[in-house]
């Protein structure tokens, strides 16, 4: 029996700025997986999913713990369920892009014997709509990017002068003294919830909302 799966990144969270083919796998799906944090049990990818979705697929929610290390029997569990679940043509969304800190990776090995084809559909990342709100160009030429968790601050202590452009993600922690090391080489900016109800875009002022989906954008101070 075939068992496909396609994984859709839904873009930062506006549900027009998911991919066409994105928007196709979700309306053919039979059954689409829907993770959400059971930090607060909300999932912001559900209100994507009903637009696009057809009305006697059915919505699998799956309940993700959202520490930094998580037993591998919870994953287990939930990619037990995947596979339980799972259609012909099933469908796992998650915001953003799948490659880049997605959920999807946290159960892929517990589910790639459960399909015969397993196909991810990129998404637009949350850094490319932040710089695009901004009007930043996040490189230009031969510029570098680093991307790099808020919790690095020892990687960021030792490259912060050898890259253009950097990109702090899940901004909920450490960002007095991330902007304490970047603040005398770069441009700083902070962006939250880009696209979604609550987005706020400023020059970085020095105060910051703990909150997971938000970001700390430094340029350097160079004329580009």
């Amino acid at each position: 029996m075939t068992k496909e799966l396609y994984v859709v990144g839904l873009g930062p969270g506006d549900p027009e700025l998911i991919t066409v083919k994105g928007v196709n796998a979700i309306s053919n799906a039979d059954v689409i997986f829907v993770p959400y944090s059971t930090g607060t049990n909300r999932s912001l990818s559900l209100n994507i999913v009903e637009k696009y979705a057809k009305k006697d697929a059915k919505v699998v929610t799956l309940g993700f713990p959202m520490a930094k290390k998580v037993e591998e029997s919870a994953l287990k569990s939930i990619g037990d369920e995947i596979c339980k679940e799972a259609g012909d043509f099933s469908v796992f969304v998650t915001l953003g892009d799948p490659t880049l800190y997605s959920t999807f990776f946290r159960t892929h090995k517990f589910v790639s014997d459960c399909f015969t084809k397993i196909e991810l559909i990129p998404g637009v990342s949350s850094i490319t709509s932040c710089a695009s709100r901004i009007k930043l160009p996040l490189a230009l030429g031969d510029e570098s990017i680093l991307i790099v968790p808020s919790s690095r601050l020892s990687l960021l202590e030792e490259v912060k002068d050898k890259v253009e452009t950097i990109v702090v993600m899940k901004a909920n922690e450490n960002l007095d003294k991330i902007s304490e090391m970047l603040n005398s080489s770069y441009t700083l900016y902070y962006a939250r919830r880009c696209y979604l109800d609550g987005e706020k875009i400023i020059p970085w002022d020095g105060s910051f909302d703990k909150d997971y989906f938000s970001m700390l954008i430094g340029v350097r101070k160079v004329e580009r």
